[in-house]
Formats: C-alpha cells, structure tokens, sequence
C-alpha cells in the first residue's frame, strides 16, 4: 500500500471513530462571539482568553503602536540579532508579578515547557510527571532523556513512594506538574508538592498556563490559590496566550536558572522572538490585571453561577470551581454529536477527543471568560443543561 493510501485509510479509520477534527473558521467579533461562513451567530464557551482582552482598546491599541513603531516581525533570535528592550522590560514585569528573581520569553508556552525540561534535565536525572499532565511536558520529558516516571493524577502517596525508592541514585530530581490541569480542570496538590519537594531535594516546575490570571486574589496563579509564593525550589512556566490575550511563553524562577538558559536552551537560542505587537499588548494585559483584579473575581463568580446550575440539573462536571469545567461524555462520537448539536443551537463548545485525552474518555470542555454579560452566560449554560439532559 502507498504512503498516500496509507493516509487515506488513516483518515477514514478517524471518521468512523469520531477522531477526524474539522477547522470552523470564525469571524470573533469581541472574546465572547462570533460568525461562521454561513453568518452563524455562535456564543462561544471554551475559549481560553479568559479575561476577554485581546479585544481590549488599550491592548489592540499597544499592539498597533508597537508594529507601527518596530515593524511586525523580531527579525530574528534574540541572541544573534538583538533584542526589543520591551521585551527585557517585559521579562521584568512577568517576574515582579509572579514574585520571582528573573523571567524569559519564549514564542510560545509549548517550547517553554519543552526547552525548560530539554534543557536542564538529563540521562543522569529523575523526573516525575503526572499523568495528565499538558502535551508539551511530556514532549519534554522524551526529549531530556532523563528518567521520566509518570504517577497517577495527583497521587502525592505515589508520588513520595517514588522519591524514597529513585531519589538516592539520581542526581537531580524534577516534580513536574501542571498548576490547572486544561482539560479536565482539576488543580494540582501544590502544597504537598512542594513538601515533598523540599523533603527530597527537588525542584518543582508548574505549568501554570490555565492559572496565570485566573487563580488568585490578583491573578497571579495556583501559588497564590495555596497562599504559597516563589521559592528558589518552583520554576513556573506561563503563557501570554491566554489570560492576557496575546502569544508567547516565560519562564520564571532564580536569576541563576535563567542565566544558564539563555545561554543554553536551543527551543530560546534558536527561535526567532516574540513579534513586537504580541509583546506590547501582553504588556498591556499584565498592566490591566495588575490595576484592575475584579477581572479575576468575575471568572470566580460566574463559575459558581454555572456550578450551581449544572448541579441544579444533575449535570455531571469535572474540575473544580474556577474557569474551566469538563463535562465527562466518554464516547468520541457521541461527544461530536453533542458538540455538533450544541453548535446548531449557536452555542460553540468543543468536543475533546482521542489523542487530546484518553481513548473513550472524550468530554465537552467549557470555559469563563470574565467579558460575559451575566445574563447571556446563564441563559447558555441553562441551554446546554437542557440539551445534555436530553441529548445523552
């Protein structure tokens, strides 16, 4: 059989198991709706801008100034053509608000994972992932070659058993979690983490890209959900793609660590930077968070409102109460169908499938955005309510 066959047979055998994904392409004309090709009009509840501000005036404002001013493009690698002094300034912020020594910028949240892990573990290390944790964390762990054992889904038991039993022959050991886990909403156990990481002799990496300005009086992430703060044994990874509306990655922890991984991460090395605009207007967000925390304490209203609700109507959720809620489906076509239904409504929600989660453990994955006008929002999760209680 050819390698086009190949192909073709793959794109059927994904059809027939409610695999094969579809682009709809949007027209977004705020965060919260948008219009298909056929003028649709679609309310749109899983997106990941959860503060609504990457159509903020100020932050597309920000955005078009610094193009206008640098141009659309980096150029290149910071480290072979220079670099935008806001993005040193950017990195400054980043760490202020994350209460840590020092921040680096990478073109995305995946690489910083990958480049952080790639980098700074090795044949002679210990890693312990949890099993749910995000794509790009386990990518990294293949890639450093260090010895990656993975423990089940915030399993703290397990995890100290693994340490007693690999900690003595390794030379560095690596906890690595996600902060909020983005599909099933779950939040790791930080604080029995972090023990365990001080008992050991361990870092603790968090990847806390569904956290950052959403957990937290201020929105500074699943630290401050705990009450914990920055500590020269957490590195916490970040995105600027979500709750501050833009692109990019960073990475926060001790100056020392970002020292070397400038010097010595190839996914930052050998990456072109952080567009200007993307830049500027996550500059913008961050300063808008900053001044302004009831964005945050919108999110947390408006996810008990829909707690409530689903509760109300014996609607089974996952996760726990902040922006993201999963609603377990289990069958890959019938959570297409249910989407494909909800869609037809003018409620778009997505179906997470195979290989995102576990075969047959497919779910519908709705998020707050804190620029929902109340009213709007509960009429929607009061739809989607109905429509599952009679859909499943």
């Amino acid at each position: 059989m050819s390698f086009a066959n190949r192909c073709a047979e793959r794109v059927r055998q994904l059809q027939i198991h409610g695999l094969l994904r579809n682009v709809h392409d949007l027209k977004f004309y705020d965060a919260c709706h948008a219009v298909d090709g056929t003028g649709k009009r679609l309310f749109v509840a899983c997106s990941n801008d959860y503060l609504g501000l990457r159509f903020h005036a100020d932050v597309i404002s920000a955005a078009r100034g610094a193009a206008k001013l640098v141009g659309t493009g980096a150029g290149g690698a910071r480290m072979v053509t220079g670099s935008n002094a806001m993005c040193s300034t950017f990195e400054q912020e980043l760490a202020a608000f994350k209460g840590s020594e020092a921040a680096l910028l990478f073109p995305s949240g995946y690489m910083a994972n990958i480049g952080l892990i790639f980098a700074i573990a090795g044949e002679e290390d210990l890693i312990l992932s949890d099993e749910k944790n995000h794509a790009s964390i386990i990518d990294g762990c293949r890639l450093s070659r260090g010895k990656t054992l993975i423990y089940p889904h915030r399993d703290v038991k397990c995890v100290e058993k693994l340490l007693q039993i690999n900690r003595p022959t390794a030379r560095d050991c690596f906890i690595v979690t996600d902060g909020v886990f983005s599909m099933g909403g779950t939040i790791a156990p930080l604080p029995k983490l972090l023990a365990l990481a001080e008992k050991f002799d361990a870092q603790l990496i968090i990847d806390d890209a569904h956290g950052f300005g959403v957990l937290g009086i201020r929105g500074r992430g699943s630290l401050e959900h705990f009450a914990l703060t920055m500590n020269p044994r957490i590195i916490s990874v970040g995105t600027c793609s979500k709750a501050l509306g833009s692109l990019g990655g960073f990475i926060c922890g001790s100056t020392t660590l970002v020292n070397f991984l400038r010097s010595s991460c190839r996914q930052f090395l050998c990456s072109t930077m952080l567009p200007p605009a993307s830049v500027a207007a996550a500059r913008k967000s961050l300063d808008l968070l900053r001044q302004f925390p009831a964005y945050v304490q919108k999110i947390k209203h408006l996810s008990t409102v829909a707690e409530n609700i689903f509760q109300k109507n014996l609607i089974p959720i996952g996760g726990e109460t902040h922006a993201i809620f999963s609603i377990p489906i289990g069958d890959e076509r019938l959570a297409t169908s249910l989407a494909r239904g909800l869609y037809d409504k003018g409620i778009y929600l997505s179906a997470i499938r195979y290989p995102t989660v576990p075969m047959g453990n497919a779910l519908l994955r709705l998020t707050i955005c804190a620029s929902y006008d109340e009213t709007e929002f509960v009429k929607a999760i009061l739809e989607i309510s109905k429509f599952l209680g009679h859909g499943k």
